[in-house]
């Protein structure tokens, strides 16, 4: 069923792609029509599988415009909105991820396409990011510090050493290093063994009280991220897709990785992967971080939103990690139930999010994030298929 999607998917990236780069959605609606980082970095991976002439074209150009409109200090903007030419680098606070994802899809676009004339055009605002990145360690030791809100998640408690971040960041100064551009960065195994804590490695913990209290706890998966004192274990869909995607883990993990979507299965009926789990209700100890965090409205009802709902881009990311890590069984259970629960909705219309509680589509329609998703997962079925293991992130 998900092969029938190709055409709309593709259909949907045409629709989206302009000569200043690819939208968020084709809504006018709620600053979606623009040029957004993160947006239209994750349909530049889909582009980089498709390979489609529209869709490159609309790659290069997301690039070139964040390039244009980046700051002084080496921050690219987290959006543009090319009709007025109006920037924002965040609302309440800065994007961390509008410049790791801008690193990591200008080096992939010009790995893959071999375009010398937009990387020479880029590559010195790629550096000057990279340089900025680095004053967020704000202590020289490697890891990106995320203030609350300074992400995808947006209206979402998850803050400090995140996962997520950090995996951008590491798997951009590969792609960096890879292009000859090597500064001798290197926190995978400190990142590998703090972002999953075992017994053997509490020598090397980042901070050891935290790091005993989650093995005390039990880690099913790599944790959201690291404060001083907490090893947050929740999970994390867009965080653990890309350390799926970067390290090759171990039997054990990935054993407990399959427990962990087979809980997610048997606690909604369908194994779908949230992109944040378990959800925060009332009763969360970080609930007062979440009921009065949002821009327009509250969102983050149980199974809404970010709070435990599944988001296309993130289980097409996850499938696509799979696929790397040989999980074939588990790639196909999970993209059947993406099948099965959404794509037979009457209503389906590359919306945002599903509420895995309530089994209804949320959030605007016609996203790009979506049909990249979908196409994330058509992917990881060609991979499996071909018995292949390396995507277009290595």
């Amino acid at each position: 069923m998900i092969s029938a999607q190709k055409t709309i998917a593709w259909q949907l990236l045409d629709n989206l792609s302009t000569p200043n780069g690819f939208l968020a959605s084709t809504l006018d609606e709620d600053n979606y029509k623009r040029i957004w980082s993160r947006d239209s970095m994750v349909c530049g991976m889909a582009a980089l599988i498709t390979k489609a002439p529209k869709h490159l074209e609309a790659f290069k150009n997301s690039l070139l415009t964040l390039a244009e409109n980046q700051s002084e200090e080496g921050i690219i903007p987290s959006n543009v909105d090319p009709r007025n030419g109006k920037v924002s680098y965040g609302s309440l606070v800065g994007r961390i991820d509008a410049n790791t994802w801008f690193i990591l899809g200008a080096c992939l676009y010009f790995k893959h396409t071999g375009d010398e004339t937009t990387w020479n055009r880029i590559k010195s605002n790629v550096l000057k990011t990279r340089s900025y990145l680095v004053n967020l360690e704000f202590n020289n030791k490697g890891w990106l510090y995320t203030p609350l809100s300074g992400n995808w998640a947006d209206e979402y408690p998850v803050h400090g050493y995140t996962l997520y971040d950090n995996l951008l960041r590491m798997i951009g100064e590969k792609a960096l290093a890879d292009l000859g551009y090597d500064r001798g960065f290197d926190v995978d195994r400190k990142s590998l063994i703090n972002f999953w804590p075992e017994a053997k490695n509490s020598d090397l913990a980042h901070h050891k009280a935290g790091f005993e209290d989650a093995l005390n706890k039990g880690v099913q998966n790599f944790a959201a991220f690291v404060l001083p004192g907490l090893y947050d274990l929740r999970f994390d869909a867009g965080g653990n897709a890309l350390a799926l995607l970067y390290w090759d883990l171990s039997e054990a993990q990935k054993e407990a990785l399959r427990v962990g979507v087979s809980g997610f299965k048997q606690e909604t009926g369908a194994c779908l992967i949230p992109a944040f789990w378990p959800v925060i209700n009332k009763d969360s100890y970080d609930w007062n971080m979440l009921k009065t965090n949002y821009s327009y409205s509250f969102k983050n009802h149980p199974g809404d939103f970010h709070n435990g709902g599944v988001w296309p881009v993130w289980m097409g990311l996850f499938t696509l990690g799979l696929a790397a890590q040989g999980e074939s069984e588990l790639v196909s259970e999970i993209i059947g139930a993406f099948e099965q629960e959404l794509l037979t909705k009457s209503d389906w219309a590359y919306q945002e999010y599903y509420n895995p509680i309530s089994k209804t589509l949320g959030g605007k329609t016609q996203m790009g994030y979506s049909a990249s998703g979908v196409i994330f997962m058509q992917e990881a079925l060609r991979m499996i298929q071909a018995k292949e293991r390396t995507t277009v992130f290595h």
